[in-house]
């Protein structure tokens, strides 16, 4: 095939890559998988690429032939884990669909391609002769046209946020595989989990859309709902019972991070330190500390004798801690808000953060109105 029929399918194999998987395409990255889809070609000492390369096409050609090692399953399945690693899910997803469009294109021509290279076996598709494109002619010309319009609709649709998400993640519903998208694609979109289950307790039906908080154990999420923070999972250790769950990226945010590390602060202090963050976008506490007489709240307080662990609790939860002393004090703040906003410092008010223990403070009263007597 051509080098301009090979850049369309490079596109419309990444646009449609990009829907099933639920990613938003970018124009860079539409550009990147065109250029992808023409690197096979290397092979071919008199070809675009190979001429841009010649110590490289040369070689190639002499030693493999055209359509041989660069247009096999190994080498893409050799790109595709070498970049996994390397680069961000957009890249990685424009290369690896760009470049194995191109082999798989050339599969239409009579030729076709020694997909399971080393073997040297030659696959083509179809399999009727008759219906195979010829290099410049008509068959290549109105496959070219007819792929090319069908990649605007696709575009539009992979590009509808939230409410295309991910065609494959939809078709499959398993929340291990929302809790994979989740983790890989975290800290830049707000999240909607898009939920059928039930509570384990009543076993009454949450079916729903529901803002994903953050992740919760190995496998589940944490969840915003009218009455407050929910885990999902698909085990009885959670709140809810997951039967379908899928992770849908919605409009984007950044998020930052502050360290609260302390010997001893107020609840007063902690919450008048966070009203600055609160003000920028939704806060969250993760870590511990310790504190005594402090109430767990399922799923985001949870307190072992004086040790109080904190999982993406709001700041709200300080309200009902009193006068509590609080001490070694290890979180982490996290701020979801518009990007490009700067977030301030946390400073605590050292001279409010000490509090008297709630065991001597009567003492303490009784101590001044004796004085006062005197």
């Amino acid at each position: 095939m051509l080098a301009p029929t090979h850049l369309i399918a490079g596109q419309a194999a990444f646009i449609a890559v990009s829907l099933s998987v639920g990613h938003a395409p970018t124009l860079p990255e539409a550009w990147l998988a065109a250029a992808a889809a023409l690197l096979p070609d290397l092979d071919m000492r008199h070809g675009v690429v190979g001429r841009l390369f010649p110590w490289l096409s040369e070689p190639l050609e002499y030693r493999f032939g055209h359509r041989t090692l660069t247009h096999s399953l190994l080498v893409c399945v050799a790109l595709a884990l070498l970049l996994w690693p390397l680069l961000p899910h957009g890249i990685w997803l424009a290369l690896v669909a760009g470049y194995a469009s191109h082999p798989v294109a050339d599969m239409m021509t009579p030729a076709g391609v020694e997909w399971f290279w080393p073997a040297r076996w030659r696959c083509v598709l179809p399999g009727n002769e008759r219906f195979r494109m010829r290099a410049m002619g008509w068959g290549e010309l109105i496959f070219a046209a007819l792929l090319g319009a069908a990649t605007i609709p696709l575009l539009g649709m992979a590009q509808a946020k939230p409410g295309t998400g991910s065609v494959i993640a939809a078709a499959i519903g398993d929340i291990g595989a929302a809790r994979a998208r989740y983790d890989a694609e975290k800290g830049t979109n707000r999240w909607m989990l898009r939920l059928e289950g039930r509570d384990n307790l009543t076993h009454a039906d949450v079916s729903g859309d529901y803002p994903i908080i953050g992740p919760w154990q190995a496998s589940g999420f944490l969840i915003d709902t009218p009455a407050g923070p929910q885990s999902v999972c698909r085990t009885g250790d959670c709140g809810w019972y997951a039967d379908s769950a899928v992770a849908v990226k919605q409009e984007a945010l950044a998020t930052t991070t502050r360290h609260i590390n302390t010997p001893h602060t107020s609840p007063a202090a902690l919450s008048a330190a966070l009203v600055e963050m609160q003000a920028m976008g939704e806060t969250y506490l993760i870590g511990s500390l310790t504190a005594r007489g402090i109430a767990p709240q399922a799923p985001t307080v949870s307190v072992s004798g004086d040790t109080v662990s904190l999982t993406y609790a709001s700041p709200e939860v300080l309200e009902a801690w009193g006068h509590r002393a609080l001490r070694d004090l290890l979180l982490t703040v996290q701020v979801r808000h518009a990007p490009d906003e700067p977030v301030p410092a946390i400073e605590l008010n050292q001279a409010t953060g000490s509090v008297i223990p709630a065991e001597i403070r009567p003492w303490l009263h009784e101590h001044d109105r004796i004085s006062r007597h005197r």
